[in-house]
């Protein structure tokens, strides 16, 4: 048998009102990643976390 290594890459752009909601919903969203990751026997190991939080511009205005 032989093992693979994978990295991921990308990023999730959201719009809250405040850096900590987008940090409590991108925990929850990394919570249901692991979920799935932990139920698929080939994967022995795994660790995904948030890397940064930058705050973007708006590209659009809200009303």
């Amino acid at each position: 048998m032989k093992k693979f290594h994978i990295e991921l890459t990308g990023f999730l752009e959201m719009d809250t009102d405040q850096e900590r909601d987008a940090r409590i919903l991108a925990e929850r969203i990394l919570e249901e990643i692991r979920s799935v990751f932990s139920e698929h026997g080939a994967i022995q190991d795994c660790s995904i976390d948030i890397g940064s939080v930058t705050e973007r511009p708006l590209t659009r205005r809200y009303r």
